[in-house]
């Protein structure tokens, strides 16, 4: 006897299965199926990827690949019952069963000997839980799959599942074992004189329907009973009114608990899907196959992102080793600047002193020239004035004395024609 892998949809938004929650989850030993929704129940995309992931899945290789006819019993519920179900089912070859409204208690395998072991096994799991962890830690999403499976794995037996099909007269086939309930329970109720206590009470009367029911109540055939029969309605009524007005103020207050639920989630940034999908906002069913290769991509997705953060701790490390050489390259610029500037400065000193002592020694040179012709000069005319010197005239001393540049003089018998002579004679006489 086997069974159907759990189909688990979590509260939450589409298709936002967080990894944090299958932390526990084995694929390689489990199996079960995850998904959410906006109410954490089934609906119609729900309920068709349940039909084509799970059921056709699990149950094509029992029918011949298909080839057979598949009976699927349903509780009628709109995730079930809708054109789009039924029409998949019906290309395929499935048979789809749906049970009358509020009898899945008496027909249903899973609700006669199935949902309360399972009740039974995961309470005593939150119990167990409760106790070691002393009451400190709510209980979330985190650790709901670890309770989960082992309540799953005490409860879903082949001894239970088989005592459900047994119990509903699915297999073997017996419908006695149900009507006998129903008639048993007819029978007894006819004994004690009709309906329970609950059917007699009637489901949200108003006012008009309490009086009514007051009339047909009440003996009004004396004055006494008249009265007590007013105060009754005056009662009833009164009382009628304050139900309604507290009815009215819970439901207005949980419409603002779930408003304010709402706008506080607003705020909170949302993950990124696992898997790329044509509408993100479709059902999203994640398999043991699934959920391996969501931790895979999430391995591979965070092995981008270390090798992505040291990428850019490398290109950092250039960006900086680049800035440093590039300062290191303007500073060097800038000193072979200083330095350039320097050497044009000491070059220019040294053809400007150069040039100074050129010009130094050039007009020294000058100087010196221009004495020694004074002086050849003199010597000469002292010569040829001492040989024509007459015996009486006294003995002279001459002196010859360069004259400056700066205040030239004509010469003798230059005729204004431009020429200076810069020497100067003085005679002195013994």
């Amino acid at each position: 006897m086997t069974s159907l892998p759990p189909f688990l949809i979590y509260q939450g938004k589409p298709g936002q299965v967080q990894d944090s929650w299958l932390t526990e989850f084995e694929p390689e030993h489990q199996s079960a199926f995850f998904t959410t929704s906006e109410t954490g129940w089934t609906n119609h995309e729900l309920g068709k990827e349940w039909l084509t992931g799970v059921f056709d899945r699990f149950t094509k290789a029992k029918a011949r690949n298909g080839r057979d006819y598949r009976l699927l019993i349903t509780d009628g519920h709109s995730s079930h019952v809708n054109m789009d179900f039924l029409e998949w089912c019906d290309q395929h070859r499935i048979i789809v069963a749906v049970f009358p409204p509020h009898s899945t208690h008496r027909l249903q395998p899973l609700d006669v000997s199935l949902f309360s072991p399972l009740s039974t096994a995961y309470t005593k799991q939150l119990i167990q839980w409760t106790a070691k962890t002393q009451g400190l830690i709510n209980l979330s999403k985190r650790e709901f799959w670890t309770l989960f499976w082992n309540a799953f794995e005490a409860s879903f037996s082949p001894e239970n599942i088989a005592s459900g099909w047994e119990r509903t007269g699915l297999l073997p086939f017996d419908p006695e074992v149900v009507l006998s309930q129903i008639t048993a329970k007819t029978r007894d109720d006819s004994d004690t004189g009709g309906d329970s206590a609950e059917s007699l009470a009637l489901q949200r009367p108003t006012a008009r329907d309490l009086r009514r029911l007051v009339d047909k109540a009440v003996d009004h055939s004396s004055s006494d009973a008249g009265r007590s029969s007013r105060k009754l309605k005056s009662t009833l009524e009164s009382l009628q009114s304050e139900v309604e007005l507290l009815r009215y103020e819970n439901q207005g207050l949980r419409e603002t608990i779930i408003h304010e639920k709402q706008r506080r989630q607003r705020g909170k940034a949302l993950k990124d899907y696992l898997f790329d999908r044509i509408d993100p906002n479709s059902a999203q069913i994640f398999s043991p196959a699934k959920v391996a290769q969501a931790r895979l991509k999430k391995a591979e997705m965070e092995a981008q992102k270390k090798e992505e953060a040291l990428q850019k701790e490398a290109q950092r490390i250039q960006r900086q080793q680049k800035a440093a050489e590039q300062k290191a390259v303007a500073l060097e610029k800038r000193r072979q600047r200083v330095a350039e500037m320097e050497t044009k400065r000491q070059k220019k000193e040294a053809r400007k002193q150069e040039r100074e002592a050129r010009r130094q020694v050039r007009q020294e040179l000058e100087r010196h020239s221009q004495e020694m012709a004074c002086e050849m000069q003199h010597e000469q005319q002292a010569a040829s004035e001492g040989r024509a010197k007459s015996p009486g005239v006294r003995d002279e001393i001459i002196v010859v004395v360069p004259r400056s540049q700066e205040t030239p003089r004509k010469s003798e018998g230059n005729n204004g024609s431009g020429d200076y002579n810069t020497c100067e004679k003085t005679v002195f006489g013994l």
